[in-house]
C-alpha cells in the first residue's frame, strides 16, 4: 500500500464499488472541459437502444478499492477539470459514491460531476452539496409516459413513478449546483425533433427560475457493438443534419446554452 493511500479517513479505507472501469482523461463527458471518467455497473432503466448495456446489466464488473480509484485520480488532477462519475446509474452505488465525492471534495482541486437518469433525487440530493456539475438525461417528453416507457424499457407505472422523480430532480438541480446539464438523445424511429422541442418546452417550465448555470445538449444516437436490442445495431446513427436542427428550434424555445453533439461534428454550440 503506498503512502498517499494509507493516509485515506476511515470512511475510504475498505470501501469498494462496482465499475466497469475509467478513462483518465477524457474529453466528451462534461462540456468544454477534461474529466477524469468513472463509468460504474447496473441501472435500473433497460433502453433498449443502450450503448452500455452490459455495463447497465452488470456484466464484466469489477469490484475496486475506492482507494484505487483516488490513486489514479490524484496523477492526473494537473491534467483535468472534473472527476466525473458515469454509469449505469451511479446513484444505485450511494455509500461508495458518496464517500468519493466527500473525500474529493474535501481534499483535492478538482471539481466533481455526475451522470444520471434522475430517478433517485433523494440520493442526489444528498450528493449535491459536493458536486459541481451534474447532467441529467431526459429520454424522452415528461409529459408522455407511454413513450417514455418504451425509451427506458419500464412498465408504465414504474415509469409514471421515474417521471416524477425526474422532475423533482431537476427542479432541485436548478438551485443546488453550480452548473446543470440536460442530456436528449434522437433514437431513430423513436425520438425526433418534435419530441425533442416538446421536452424543451417542458425544460422552460422547470428551469425559468434557475439559479444554476443550464446547458442542453440534443445528442445523436450512435449503433454501439453492446446495444442491448440486437435491432437497433442495424438502424444507422441519427442524421447529423437532424441532430442540429433539432438543437436549433431548442435554441428558440429556451433562453440558455443550447450545443448539439454528434461524430461528425463533435461538439458545438449555438448562437
Amino acid at each position: 500500500m503506498s503512502e498517499k493511500i494509507s493516509e485515506l479517513p476511515a470512511f475510504l479505507k475498505n470501501t469498494y464499488i462496482l465499475i466497469g472501469g475509467w478513462k483518465e482523461n477524457s474529453l466528451v463527458d462534461v462540456l468544454e472541459s477534461v474529466s477524469f471518467t468513472l463509468w460504474t455497473s447496473r441501472c435500473n432503466f433497460k433502453c433498449p437502444w443502450c450503448g452500455n448495456s452490459k455495463l447497465a446489466r452488470g456484466l464484466g464488473e469489477r469490484k475496486v478499492p475506492i482507494a484505487d480509484i483516488i490513486r489514479a485520480l490524484e496523477r492526473n488532477l494537473g491534467f483535468i477539470d472534473y472527476f466525473h462519475v458515469t454509469g449505469g446509474e451511479p446513484t444505485l452505488q450511494h455509500e461508495p459514491l458518496e464517500a468519493m465525492f466527500r473525500y474529493i471534495a474535501e481534499n483535492l482541486a478538482v471539481k466533481n460531476s455526475l451522470d444520471t437518469n434522475g430517478s433517485n433525487p433523494h440520493i442526489v440530493k444528498r450528493l449535491a452539496k459536493y458536486l459541481d456539475h451534474v447532467a441529467v438525461d431526459v429520454k424522452a417528453p415528461l409529459s408522455q409516459p407511454d413513450k417514455y416507457s418504451r425509451i427506458v424499457g419500464l412498465p408504465l407505472g414504474a415509469t409514471v413513478e421515474a417521471i416524477a422523480k425526474i422532475r423533482n430532480c431537476i427542479l432541485f438541480l436548478c438551485k443546488k449546483v453550480p452548473f446543470l446539464e440536460l442530456r436528449t438523445t434522437m433514437v431513430p424511429e423513436m425520438l425526433g425533433i418534435e419530441d425533442v422541442v416538446e421536452i424543451a418546452k417542458e425544460l422552460r417550465k422547470l428551469v425559468e427560475n434557475a439559479e444554476a448555470r443550464v446547458a442542453f445538449v440534443v445528442q445523436q444516437f450512435i449503433p454501439y457493438e453492446n446495444i442491448l436490442d440486437p435491432d437497433f445495431k442495424s438502424r444507422p446513427r441519427t442524421d447529423p443534419e437532424m441532430v442540429k436542427k433539432a438543437a436549433e428550434k431548442v435554441l428558440e424555445i429556451l433562453q440558455i446554452d443550447v450545443y448539439y453533439r454528434t461524430l461528425e461534428d463533435g461538439v458545438k454550440k449555438l448562437h
